[in-house]
């Protein structure tokens, strides 16, 4: 007897046998009840999310004996003869294949005929994107007036290229990428079904791979079982599939924030030396840090991170002592970097996006040496400070650590850089306004509150305050968006400081610094060196 594959043999036949689609299962199962069953659909949507599985299955429920019905009894000679694909009212196309005008010119000669066994005849359009310009133009007609016994489903992964003459005479039903959890759980079911044992996790790497796909997961599913028998590890899923250990990245991640830069790039010399690809190494790394600000963020595992108990508790102690905005910025850099890593030399990329990470990682250093100095100063201890200099200062330090952040904050054009909320610090502003140094971080943060997007924006800037003027270095980046907003920033400027303020933009150009080197400098310079 051959043997049918998962992919095969888990294909939804009920509706309520679909996963991840509740949307569009409740609308379709309501408009059968109902008896407003529309002559034209079109299902939208990435690859392997259930489609045609759908479409058959909608189908069996208009086509069912005792029918129309919201479930399909899947017994019956109807139900049964379109569920092995051999119905005669059921026509299933390939437009990838049957793509011209013959081919429509026919179909459109066959919709004039009456159903032979059943209440509709049923088209399944699969591919409907490939259907050439003149076949769209003929099935335009059926379409828009076909006779009251049909009924067409249009299936396509790329809506954009179906004409809005045809799918304004179709439903239009967006399928969603089934998430990870339920990739996992359905997974689990097979195996359980089949009597497979598994590792608890070992599924997390599917799912992942397979990118919101079921029918993808199932395959790389039949490829494990195939190498692994009866029992599913970890290690053959990972051998099957090419990722990186969980604890290979855990080590390479955590030595960013234990600062062992050595067992890093030893970490990472390793993994390469045992034959992995770099971008294999990097999608591990942005697949967990990304694991790890979604956590530090909720302050817990939130339901739509598939993650085992002792992955959970590594992670937790990993960023236990990590601000949120650092492992922001890391990602973000990470991110920036994914071209470089099909550039022509990706070790090295990945080899300096390392470094890179690994000097973001210091900042918090340097940074708490400036605090705690800036809180052992005494007022107005500074020499050389002025009552102008006090004036602009909370603490009668020329410059505050706000400032420094201010300062630094857009230098690196490539790296966002959220400043932390400074505590017990007095806004010491009077009638004429509020101090150079509290404005430039305050006037930030009240941007954000008011205009998110636009306050978001204003990371990738430079800003200082001079007098009445604000100036702005903006990055060529953001640049044409920031200016167009001028009348916006300039009232938001204004309520903020409580006076008329002069909003200058500026081009940044090429003033990009590195950050940690801009950090000791001003370190350097409150230690008087």
């Amino acid at each position: 007897m051959s043997y049918t594959v998962i992919a095969r043999r888990w294909r939804p036949q009920r509706f309520d046998d679909v996963v991840g689609q509740p949307h569009i299962i409740t609308t379709l199962k309501n408009s059968i009840k109902a008896g407003r069953i529309a002559h034209a659909f079109l299902f939208t949507g990435p690859r392997g999310v259930g489609k045609t599985s759908l479409a058959r299955i909608l189908a069996k429920a208009v086509n069912c004996v005792n029918g129309p019905t919201a479930e399909p009894c899947n017994v019956c000679e109807n139900c049964v003869g379109i569920a092995s694909g051999n119905f005669v009212d059921v026509i299933e196309i390939d437009a990838a294949s049957t793509r011209g005008i013959d081919d429509i010119k026919e179909l459109r000669e066959t919709v004039r005929y009456l159903p032979m066994k059943a209440a509709y005849k049923v088209y399944i359009l699969d591919e409907a994107h490939m259907l050439t310009d003149q076949a769209r133009n003929a099935f335009l007609k059926t379409l828009e007036e076909p006779p009251g016994h049909n009924i067409f489903i249009l299936a396509t992964t790329e809506s954009q290229k179906i004409p809005y003459t045809i799918m304004s005479r179709c439903q239009r039903f967006d399928f969603r990428r089934i998430t990870e959890k339920e990739i996992v759980e359905q997974l689990k079911a097979i195996c359980r079904k089949d009597g497979i044992t598994f590792d608890e996790g070992v599924f997390h790497h599917v799912a992942v791979e397979a990118d919101g796909s079921m029918r993808d997961a199932e395959s790389i599913l039949e490829q494990i079982i195939a190498y692994s028998g009866q029992h599913i590890s970890e290690n053959d899923v990972i051998n099957i599939i090419g990722v990186v250990e969980k604890e290979v990245i855990h080590r390479i991640v955590g030595s960013l924030v234990t600062k062992d830069l050595k067992d890093g790039l030893s970490a990472i010399e390793a993994t390469l030396g045992e034959g992995y690809d770099v971008n294999q190494v990097y999608r591990g790394l942005v697949s967990y840090m990304r694991n790890m600000m979604i956590v530090k963020a909720v302050g817990e595992l939130p339901d739509f991170i598939s993650m085992g108990e002792d992955e959970y508790r590594a992670l937790s102690a990993l960023i236990a002592d990590v601000e949120y905005y650092e492992i922001q910025n890391m990602l973000y850099y990470m991110l920036r970097s994914e071209d470089l890593m099909r550039g022509l030399f990706p070790r090295i990329a990945l080899e300096t996006l390392y470094i890179n990470l690994y000097n973001l990682s210091q900042l918090r250093d340097v940074e708490r040496v400036i605090g705690e100095l800036e809180r052992r100063e005494p007022q107005g201890s500074r020499p050389g400070d002025t009552e102008q200099g006090t004036a602009s200062s909370a603490r009668g330090a020329g410059y505050t650590e706000r400032d420094t952040r201010s300062r630094i904050q857009g230098t690196e054009s490539d790296v966002p850089h959220p400043p932390p909320a400074a505590s017990g610090e007095e806004n010491v502003a009077g009638a004429g306004g509020r101090q150079a140094g509290e404005g430039v971080h305050g006037f930030l943060e009240y941007l954000k509150k008011k205009k998110p997007f636009l306050g978001s924006m204003f990371d990738s800037c430079e800003c200082s305050v001079e007098g009445n003027d604000l100036i702005v270095l903006v990055d060529r980046k953001y640049g044409n968006f920031i200016k167009s907003e001028f009348e916006e920033v300039s009232r938001l400027t204004g309520e903020f400081f409580g006076r008329k303020m002069n909003v200058e933009f500026r081009d940044a150009g090429d003033r990009k610094r590195n950050i940690l080197e801009e950090y000791v400098k001003e370190a350097d310079s409150l230690f008087n060196l």
